[in-house]
């Protein structure tokens, strides 16, 4: 599934492509920069599939992945700030 494209807020830099590497998740933004995290500070895509991880959309502020029911905050991204979620306990 190809990801919605959004409008570019004026003077905003917004997501406009996700691509992975082996080891990381990396967001390009509207300026032409890049900003990625490790995989392992998300276990939710770096155990999703392929399909899993190309079905996200695009969002001013963040880029989300409906079918995990998770997404990545770009202003966190930005900062460096590693997310709070941990991954689930099962028993």
């Amino acid at each position: 599934m190809e990801a919605k494209k959004i409008d570019t807020l004026q003077g905003a830099r917004v997501p406009v492509a996700v691509q992975f590497t082996d080891d990381a998740v990396i967001v390009t933004l509207s300026d032409g920069s890049t900003v990625g995290n490790p995989l392992s500070w998300h276990w939710w895509l770096a155990e999703a599939t392929p399909e899993q991880r190309t079905d996200y959309e695009l969002y001013p502020d963040c880029v989300l992945w409906d079918g995990l029911d998770e997404g990545l905050d770009i202003e966190g991204m930005l900062r460096g700030i590693k997310p709070k979620q941990q991954r689930p306990v099962t028993n």
